[in-house]
């Protein structure tokens, strides 16, 4: 499962198409008279400013972790805020004009489609993909001052506030630019609600569009995904370096590293106290994965030149996201709800894991819902390769995004194979030694770090 998980999220843990999508909503801030539909979006621009942001990104996470850490607060912050008011705005806008939310129509474009397995299971994947990274924080526990009383009570509120906000987000647009059912919705909701608020129909002609508006929401939007990708390098540069620790990476000790941050390193020049001016959890100088950083990004932009050069910028976005979410969210969701009910049905009598005395809680329903979430994922795993609609898909032919999605997962168990074979076939072994660093807060002892070895040891072949 360490080769299966890591070796698949080394390829997939990132955001190269939010990063291509930047680069689109970039050029149509500069010039707004372009839309994603015409033609006259440069491939190679929206590269470019991809690969730009991806390497502002790392560089950021590398410079410093405080700094990081707030900037990402204030980002949360603006986007919450962006969607709690257009939320407000499209129902009351609704209400108001022509009561819009009472107009709104469930029926689908085309009623042959309703019942089209591969169209829903498509709808699905993409709508689950804004509720991924909700597990990035328990990636970063390590982190987190003072978790065991401030991460439980942060993480159900925040699932909270998202369960309730998207929906009504999703409605007050509906509200504002009613569907009929039997025509399509604009490519971008959040335009077409401040041009409705400006007094232009989203079903002008392109040339009649809002230029200020285009200007202000790509740019806003431009900057909620920076907001994201910034986010994702921090948690997932971090998670490579435990891979890196569990010894399945070439040069792991390496990769696994932290080095003091930039900012750090500048601040102690021209600071004589003796706590650093940036520190850790535990007051100690600060100090961010610069090797596992460097793989993150490394991948990042081996993805998105391979998509965003070779494809229409939009069917690259469509399918690196796809293929984001049917992993991380659904291959990675399956095995975790699938692990937790074998735990907790205790399907090996003979191996005393007691479950129910090293859990503190358990949830309501207890094991109703490790039951459901594994019988819904597997099924929607299975589903993806269901053929959509003629004219639906996620950039490339539907079944592509699945087989690679397995594919990766096969890879890592392939790659086990091979690495169990090289050290059988050397008569050596691996063996790791994690030694954790604790600290005493509060009369509750708090692992702060750790030291890793890896030591080679010879064994002899039967």
């Amino acid at each position: 499962m360490k080769c299966v998980f890591g070796i698949a999220f080394i390829i997939w843990g990132n955001l190269p198409g939010n990063a291509l999508q930047l680069g689109v909503f970039m050029q149509q801030a500069i010039n707004p008279t372009c839309h994603e539909s015409d033609g006259c979006l440069n491939r190679g621009y929206a590269v470019a400013w991809g690969v730009g942001v991806l390497t502002l990104c790392a560089f950021l996470n590398v410079a410093t972790r405080e700094y990081v850490i707030e900037l990402n607060n204030v980002f949360a912050v603006l986007k919450l805020g962006f969607v709690a008011v257009i939320t407000l705005v499209g129902i009351g806008y609704g209400a108001v004009h022509g009561d819009g939310c009472r107009r709104i129509t469930w029926d689908p474009i085309d009623q042959r489609d309703a019942s089209n397995l591969g169209d829903i299971a498509l709808a699905l994947f993409f709508a689950m993909y804004p509720y991924t990274g909700y597990e990035q924080p328990f990636y970063v526990l390590s982190e987190v001052s003072d978790a065991q009383t401030r991460f439980a009570p942060a993480t159900y509120s925040a699932m909270l506030v998202v369960m309730i906000l998207f929906p009504l987000a999703n409605l007050s647009y509906l509200c504002m630019v009613p569907y009929t059912g039997n025509a399509g919705l604009p490519e971008n909701m959040a335009l077409a609600v401040i041009e409705r608020l400006s007094g232009i129909s989203p079903t002008t002609p392109s040339g009649d569009r809002n230029p200020a508006a285009v200007r202000a929401v790509s740019a806003l939007l431009a900057i909620f995904i920076f907001g994201n990708l910034m986010a994702q390098t921090y948690t997932a540069s971090r998670v490579k370096a435990e891979i890196a620790k569990e010894g399945i990476l070439p040069f792991s000790i390496t990769l696994s590293k932290r080095y003091e941050t930039l900012f750090s390193r500048v601040g102690r020049l021209f600071t004589s106290t003796p706590r650093p001016p940036l520190s850790d959890v535990d007051g100690s100088r600060e100090h961010a994965p610069f090797p596992a950083t460097v793989l993150h990004w490394t991948f990042e932009i081996i993805l998105i030149l391979a998509f965003g050069l070779t494809m229409d910028p939009r069917d690259a976005y469509g399918g690196l996201t796809y293929m984001y979410t049917y992993v991380i969210f659904g291959v990675f969701g399956f095995l975790t709800a699938a692990g937790l009910l074998y735990e907790k049905l205790g399907l090996e009598p003979n191996r005393d894991r007691r479950w129910p005395e090293l859990s503190r809680g358990r949830p309501w329903l207890d094991p109703v819902p490790a039951v459901v979430a594994t019988i819904c994922l597997g099924f929607l795993l299975f589903a993806a390769f269901a053929r959509p609609s003629p004219g639906k898909g996620a950039g490339w032919p539907w079944w592509v995004g699945p087989t690679v999605g397995l594919g990766s997962v096969f890879l890592g168990a392939l790659w086990w194979g091979g690495m169990r074979f090289f050290r059988w076939y050397g008569s050596w072994k691996l063996v790791i030694d994690r030694i954790p660093i604790v600290r005493i807060r509060q009369g509750v002892p708090v692992q702060v770090g750790e030291v890793v070895k890896h030591t080679t040891v010879a064994v002899v072949r039967q």
